[in-house]
């Protein structure tokens, strides 16, 4: 009997040293779940809090062709969410093809600073298209907000929109 008393204490001991460390390494990983939890939904809030829209007539965009080697196509775009956007970081697509950054210029409406909530941005894409009038284009745009927090929201939209030439 006394034997068994001694062997019993043993296996108490070692499966409370065990369960310790076992518990030990539980707790670090929720710890590392929470945190990775926490930084998903800050960027998931940044993602709600920036937003955009079309604005102007997107059946009667301006469409310049004056000069065949470099036709101009502007578009409007309005600032819906409560983060300030940057204008310089658009993506545009055109008809599926990237429009190059270099081939993108924008301008703050009224007079210019910043992109803030409300705010419109004139964008002016330069390109040799060759469309004809009344030709119904596919725009997809992604803008990204400021920084705020450390995150930075996004937002994609895709749209038909018709042209007039000039």
């Amino acid at each position: 009997m006394a034997d068994g008393g001694a062997s019993t204490y043993i296996f108490l001991a070692t499966a409370l040293l065990i369960s310790g460390a076992v518990s030990a390494v539980l707790i670090a990983q929720y710890g590392d779940m929470t945190s990775a939890m926490e930084v998903e939904r800050r960027a998931a809030e940044a993602d709600s809090k920036t937003s955009f829209d079309y604005a102007g007539d997107l059946s009667n965009i301006a469409y310049d062709t004056t000069d065949p080697a470099a036709e101009t196509i502007t578009i409007y775009l309005q600032n819906t969410g409560e983060y300030t956007l940057d204008e310089t970081s658009l993506f545009i697509q055109l008809n599926g093809v990237v429009v190059p950054d270099v081939d993108v210029s924008t301008t703050i409406l009224p007079g210019g600073g910043d992109w803030g909530t409300t705010e419109l941005l004139e964008v002016e894409m330069t390109g040799t298209w060759a469309l004809a009038d009344n030709s119904d284009i596919k725009l997809t745009i992604l803008v990204i907000s400021v920084t705020v927090a450390g995150y930075e929201g996004q937002d994609t939209q895709s749209t038909e929109a018709r042209l007039n030439e000039l």
